[in-house]
């Protein structure tokens, strides 16, 4: 199999670089996955779900993904651009909508997007916080690692093996076969409630992505995936960790630590462990008081049903340096079933 241990760094084109570096770019036009590997945050990469729709205006190098259920248009994340034109591009994609006669609804937005959508008269509501970590920090380490040194030593004895997967620069269909096999594996052993935020394409976009194969006796039981992103001065997202149900008891936790290592040693001090759903709805804006009262109600019966804190709490033992709110932002303060439908379809909430 090609699976190399050594780390390297993201295969990053000059040009995406370059975007980086510029407030305002020459043609042509940037594609999506440049613009969402320059300023995207811990949810961006939703927008290349080829079922969503597509927003950009003339004057800003930037796009707005989303998803229209029943007149609402769903985003997912704040606007994808340089920080000083978001409020520009989420104003015209206001006046887009509304043109349309469509509502919007932000899901998972930051702090700066919360604060125009309070200026402008939505209902927030904090559901979730931005979990970020420093590699610099061995979670291994000292009295608060020892279930985990436990947990990994456990896994450790099984023979698996994780190294990072070269696909880059050594691309192997064979190996990306076998890997999309267990992502399959995976996806049908869920049971119960399920919540994401869509088909995963592991191999489609490779620009500013990493892999980190799971090995067991010559078979793949399990993937680890990293992003290139701009969020928060950290520019690495752990998009997506996944084993088969053949794998061993804590192989997720050892190919999060694998991949922290390499970060490690590369120097990096800051790694986006993604979306950490809190155990209960944090600050409420802008509703009604018996819209607030269902809406805890039932995100209190939507977080039990399916565990949404306990993706927190797997996260919380690589010791989370820094928390960031994230918000729903509802254009419209009466929100109704129509609303909640809309979140619920661009959530892809299923039972299995």
């Amino acid at each position: 199999m090609n699976i190399a241990p050594e780390s390297h760094a993201y295969n990053i084109p000059m040009r995406l670089m370059n975007l980086a570096m510029t407030k305002k770019f020459n043609s042509p036009i940037p594609s999506d996955v440049e613009l969402i590997r320059c300023y995207g945050g811990s949810v961006s990469h939703a927008a290349l779900d080829p079922l969503l729709s597509t927003f950009r205006t003339p004057g800003i190098d930037g796009l707005i993904g989303f998803l229209v259920v029943r007149r609402c248009a769903v985003v997912q994340g704040d606007p994808i651009c340089a920080p000083e034109y978001k409020t520009s591009l989420a104003d015209a994609f206001s006046r887009y909508c509304a043109n349309k006669g469509w509502s919007i609804l932000y899901s998972a937005a930051t702090e700066p997007m919360h604060a125009y959508a309070r200026k402008h008269g939505y209902a927030t509501m904090q559901f979730a916080e931005l979990l970020i970590a420093n590699p610099q920090h061995d979670p291994e380490l000292e009295r608060r690692g020892r279930h985990l040194r436990q947990h990994l030593n456990h896994v450790r004895r099984t023979g698996l093996v994780v190294r990072e997967y070269l696909g880059n620069t050594k691309p192997n269909a064979q190996l990306e076969t076998q890997i999309q096999a267990t992502y399959e594996q995976w996806l049908t052993a869920r049971h119960g409630l399920q919540m994401h935020l869509g088909q995963q394409h592991l191999f489609a976009n490779k620009s500013g992505r990493r892999w980190f194969v799971a090995d067991q006796s010559g078979n793949v039981v399990g993937m680890l995936s990293m992003l290139h992103i701009e969020c928060f001065e950290s520019h690495h997202l752990i998009n997506i960790v996944f084993s088969s149900p053949s794998a061993p008891l804590y192989s997720n936790e050892l190919m999060v630590v694998t991949a922290l290592q390499a970060l490690r040693e590369e120097g990096v001090h800051s790694v986006c462990l993604g979306v950490g759903p809190l155990a209960a709805l944090g600050q409420i804006e802008g509703c009604h008081g018996m819209t607030e009262f269902l809406a805890r109600k039932l995100y209190q019966l939507a977080a039990t049903a399916m565990n949404l804190h306990g993706r927190t709490v797997f996260w919380e033992k690589y010791h989370i340096t820094q928390r960031e709110p994230l918000y729903l932002l509802f254009q419209s303060p009466r929100i109704g079933l129509r609303e909640l439908n809309a979140l619920f379809k661009a959530l892809h909430c299923s039972v299995t």
